[in-house]
């Protein structure tokens, strides 16, 4: 780790002492800290992970007003942690849990649902049946490939 990402990682830890555990959750401090670990780490090879530094750097000195008082800074943290997640999860490569789980399962929801209505309007004597089939079928395989792939990016340690 370099000595950049461990400075800011103290000047958090002390500019956020004895904020309530609740309060870090909400406002993803622990995903931030994480984040900025991953930005110095590509930040010799991305130049938005290069770009990112500098805003760390104004992101921090404000970022116990951000966490305790209502207002523009919290909107500029709220902006940048977005911004940053997206960043790294589109260029990077690190998800969130369950992100494929809940993506596959929707595309197999979908595509079972029309394969179901196809099946039952070219088959109509069979009512909902095909309907339902297609809905459990499209679900139930969405799941196991996502489920699938979640696991991978959990073993390659891959995850926001």
């Amino acid at each position: 780790m370099d000595n950049w990402e461990e400075q800011i990682k103290e000047v958090i830890h002390s500019k956020l002492e004895g904020i309530k555990d609740r309060d870090l959750r909400f406002f993803r401090i622990e995903e931030f800290i994480r984040n900025v670990v991953r930005t110095g780490k590509f930040s010799n090879n991305c130049p938005v992970c290069n770009s990112n530094k500098t805003e760390i750097n104004a992101i921090i000195e404000k970022i116990d007003e951000a966490v305790k008082v209502p207002g523009r800074s919290r909107r500029e943290y709220s902006r940048f942690i977005s911004r940053l997640s997206g960043h790294i999860t589109k260029k990077h490569h690190f998800y969130p849990p369950y992100h494929f789980t809940y993506l596959f399962s929707f595309i197999g929801l979908s595509a079972g649902l029309i394969t179901g209505f196809l099946g039952s309007m070219l088959f109509p004597s069979t009512g909902w049946t095909i309907l339902i089939v297609g809905f459990i079928v499209g679900l139930l395989a969405g799941q196991v490939l996502g489920n699938r792939k979640d696991h991978i990016i959990r073993t390659e340690g891959m995850l926001m």
